[in-house]
C-alpha cells in the first residue's frame, strides 16, 4: 500500500470505515461543533490528501480528509470526512502546535484528494486541478483559483478556458510531481481512474499517464510535453517536483517517486533509486541526469520536499518521511540534498513517520519547514488508524539550520544557513571531485551565471579561507575561465571557417536545409509508439497515490516585488516559458484505454493528451530490488 489516501483505501477503508457501515455512511463533510469545521486539539486525529499553500502571510491548507473523533471515540472508530473549508494561519505570531489558531473558509471548490497545486505570488493566489473523489463519483474537469484577501480569507473561482475542447482532452490526474516557475506550472506523471476522470472507463487501478503537463498563469495556455526520456516508461508516481536556479531557464528535478508501464500491476511499480536524479530545462525540454553520492535515502514515495537557498551559492533541498519498499515502513527520517554537488546528507530522525503530508518553508528568515498531517505505517493495511497522530494537529517545525524538529514557530527566526555537516562537505573542496555526467550537466550548475545569483537572504561570505562561498565560486571561476579560453579559440576557429566558406567549394551546392539541422539534431522528442499491440498489464494502486508536495522558494534571479511576502510552496523563480503564442498550443499524443472523449469536441488534426507507451526494456541496474526485506 502506497499511501492511505489511495482511491482503493478511500474507497474500501474509507479511512477506517470498512465493516462498520454506520461510520461508513458518515463519511461526507461536515461542520465542526463550533460552526467552523475545524475540530479541537483532542478531537483531532489525522488529516492526509490535502494541498499546502503559502501567500503572503498566511498559509492556507485545503482539501484531503481529515479524521476526528466523535463522542470521545477511539481513534479506530472515529470516521473521516471530505474537508469541506479552506483553513488559514497566520505567520506573523508566535505559536506552538498546541496554541496555533486555524481560520476557516468557505469552500466553493469541489472536494477532492491529492490535487496538483501551483501557487502565483505575484497574484496572491494558488490554483487546484485534478484529484479524485472519495466516494467513487466522476468529478468534472475544472481548474479553480483561490485568491488571498491580504489577511488570511480569500475566495474560490472557477478558471474560464480559453479553449474548452483541448482543455477537456487532458486527463484528470492525481499524485503528480508538481511545482512552478515564476508564470507556469508544471505536473509530469501522475494517475487516472473512474474517480478521477468521468471519461476513463476504469475504476481501480486505472492507468498512469505519462506526459509533463503545463499551465501557462498568464496566458491561460495548456501543454502536455513528452517525457520518453524520463526514466524506462516516461510515467511517474508519488514522486516531487522542485525548480532550482541553475542554469539560464531554472532547472526541475524531480525527486523520488516510482514509475510503472501505463497498464501496470503492483510487480511492475518499482520505486525510483537515488542513484541518479532526472531533470528537465523547463523552457527547452531537453532531459538530463546526474549521479548522486553520500547517504542517500531508501527508495519512497509521498514523502514531502522544499528547497531553500544557501547563502554561498549552494541550495539545498529537505525531504522528509515517506513509504518505501525498501524499508518496508514509513520513514522518520529527514535527507538532504545539496545542490551544485549533488550530495545527500541525512538529518534527524526523531519526528515520527508519516507519509502523505504536505510540507512549505515558512517565516521571513526562510529557516523553518513547516510539516501539516500525514499518516503512518498502519496505511500498508485497510485498517482504522489506531493511534492519533502524535504532534498535535499533525504540526511540525524543523529548523532547517540546526536540523532539529521543535513543536514551535518563530516568526523572527534568523536567515537560513546552510547545515553544518554541508558545509563542511564544501570546505572539504569536495566539489572539485564530483564526476559530472555530462559537460553540460557541469556548465549548468558551474557557471558563472549560476554561482553570482544573490539571494535574498544572501549573507557575506565568511572569512575562513575554506568556505562554502569560496570553494563554489573557485570551481566555478576556473570554469569560467577555461570557458574563456574556449570561446576565444571558438570564435577564432569559426571566422577562419566562415572566410573559406565564403569561397564556395566547386562540388559544393549549399541545400537550404542547411541551417536548421543542426537546431533539429540537438533535441527531438519523440511520442510513445501510438499503434502498439502488445500485452498490457493491471497494477494495483496501492502504490499509486502520494501527497501533494510543497515548498516555499525564497530566492530568485528575478526577484518578486517584496518578495518576503510571497513566499511559495513549490515555487521557482524563473521568467515564463518563452515562444508561447496566443491559443492553446497542440500536444502530440493519444487517448487512454477505455475513453471515449465527446466527438462533436475532438479535431481530426490535432492530437491530444496522454499516449499509452509500449511496455519498454529498461535495464536500470539502480531500480531496488523489490524482494528487499529486513
Amino acid at each position: 500500500m502506497k499511501g492511505r489516501c489511495s482511491p482503493f483505501f478511500v474507497l474500501l477503508a474509507v479511512w477506517g470505515a470498512l465493516g462498520r457501515p454506520g461510520l461508513a455512511t458518515e463519511l461526507g463533510t461536515r461542520d465542526g461543533t463550533d460552526g467552523n469545521g475545524i475540530p479541537s486539539a483532542h478531537d483531532f486525529v489525522r488529516r492526509g490528501c490535502h494541498t499546502v499553500a503559502v501567500l503572503g502571510d498566511y498559509v492556507y491548507i485545503d482539501g484531503g480528509q481529515i479524521t476526528e473523533r466523535v463522542n470521545n471515540s477511539a481513534p479506530a472508530d472515529s470516521p473521516a470526512y471530505d474537508v469541506n473549508t479552506t483553513w488559514s494561519i497566520d505567520l506573523t505570531e508566535k505559536w506552538t502546535n498546541e496554541t496555533v489558531q486555524f481560520r476557516s473558509i468557505p469552500k466553493a471548490a469541489p472536494l477532492l484528494n491529492k490535487q496538483t497545486h501551483w501557487t502565483d505570488p505575484s497574484t496572491s493566489s494558488f490554483y487546484t486541478w485534478g484529484g479524485f473523489t472519495s466516494n467513487g463519483s466522476s468529478p468534472s474537469q475544472e481548474l479553480w483559483r483561490f485568491m488571498a484577501d491580504g489577511s488570511g480569507g480569500g475566495s474560490w473561482t472557477q478558471v474560464t478556458q480559453r479553449d474548452f475542447a483541448d482543455f477537456l482532452k487532458l486527463k484528470g490526474t492525481f499524485g503528480t510531481a508538481f511545482t512552478q516557475t515564476q508564470d507556469v506550472g508544471f505536473a509530469l506523471g501522475g494517475a487516472v481512474t473512474t474517480s478521477s476522470d468521468g471519461s476513463v472507463d476504469k475504476k481501480i487501478p486505472g492507468y498512469a499517464t505519462p506526459g509533463l503537463v503545463s499551465y501557462n498563469f498568464r496566458t491561460g495556455e495548456w501543454d502536455n510535453r513528452t517525457t520518453a526520456e524520463y526514466g524506462g516508461y516516461g510515467t511517474s508516481l508519488n514522486a516531487r517536483a522542485e525548480s532550482v536556479p541553475f542554469g539560464a531557464n531554472g532547472m526541475i528535478l524531480f525527486l523520488g517517486g516510482a514509475e510503472t508501464p501505463v497498464d501496470a500491476t503492483n510487480e511492475t511499480i518499482v520505486e525510483t533509486s537515488w542513484n541518479h536524479i532526472s531533470m528537465v530545462d523547463p523552457v527547452t525540454n531537453k532531459w538530463y541526469k546526474q549521479a548522486t553520492s553520500g547517504i542517500k535515502p531508501p527508495t519512497i514515495e509521498s514523502h514531502c520536499s522544499v528547497g531553500v537557498p544557501g547563502p554561498n551559492g549552494t541550495y539545498e533541498i529537505f525531504l522528509y518521511g515517506g513509504v518505501s519498499d525498501q524499508l518496508r515502513d514509513t520513514s522518520p527520517e529527514v535527507y538532504v540534498l545539496s545542490l551544485p554537488g549533488f550530495v545527500f546528507f541525512k538529518g534527524p530522525e526523531d519526528a515520527p513517520p508519516r507519509s502523505d503530508h504536505q510540507c512549505a518553508i515558512v517565516g521571513e528568515g526562510q529557516r523553518q519547514m513547516l510539516s501539516m498531517g500525514g499518516v503512518d505505517d498502519e496505511n500498508r493495511t485497510f485498517t482504522a488508524p489506531t493511534t492519533a497522530d502524535p504532534w498535535t494537529y499533525g504540526i511540525g517545525i524543523l529548523d532547517m539550520t540546526e536540523l532539529k524538529w521543535t513543536d514551535s514557530y518563530d516568526p523572527d527566526a534568523p536567515a537560513y544557513d546552510s547545515p553544518a555537516i554541508v558545509k563542511a562537505w564544501y570546505d572539504g573542496g569536495n566539489l572539485e571531485s564530483v564526476p559530472w555526467d555530462s559537460p553540460e550537466v557541469e556548465a549548468i550548475f558551474m557557471t558563472q551565471e549560476t554561482a553570482s545569483t544573490p539571494a535574498p537572504t544572501q549573507h557575506a561570505v565568511p572569512s575562513n579561507p575554506h568556505s562554502t562561498g569560496v570553494i563554489v565560486g573557485g570551481a566555478v571561476g576556473g570554469a569560467v575561465g577555461l570557458a574563456a579560453i574556449g570561446m576565444m579559440s571558438f570564435l577564432l576557429l569559426r571566422r577562419s571557417r566562415r572566410a573559406r566558406a565564403d569561397t564556395p567549394h566547386p562540388g559544393h551546392r549549399p541545400s537550404p536545409n542547411d541551417s536548421v539541422q543542426d537546431e533539429i539534431a540537438e533535441y527531438k522528442p519523440e511520442p510513445w509508439p501510438k499503434d502498439h499491440h502488445a500485452a498490457r498489464y493491471a497494477y494495483s494502486p496501492d502504490s499509486l497515490l502520494s501527497g501533494a508536495t510543497v515548498r516555499s522558494p525564497s530566492a530568485s534571479p528575478h526577484p518578486y516585488p517584496n518578495y518576503a511576502k510571497t513566499h511559495e510552496m513549490h515555487g521557482t523563480w524563473r521568467s515564463e516559458l518563452s515562444g508561447h503564442q496566443d491559443g492553446i498550443v497542440p500536444v502530440q499524443g493519444g487517448e487512454l484505454p477505455g475513453t471515449e472523449p465527446p466527438k462533436e469536441l475532438m479535431d481530426p488534426s490535432i492530437q491530444w493528451a496522454y499516449e499509452l507507451p509500449a511496455p519498454l526494456e529498461s535495464h536500470r541496474t539502480e531500480l531496488p530490488d523489490r524482494k528487499y526485506s529486513r
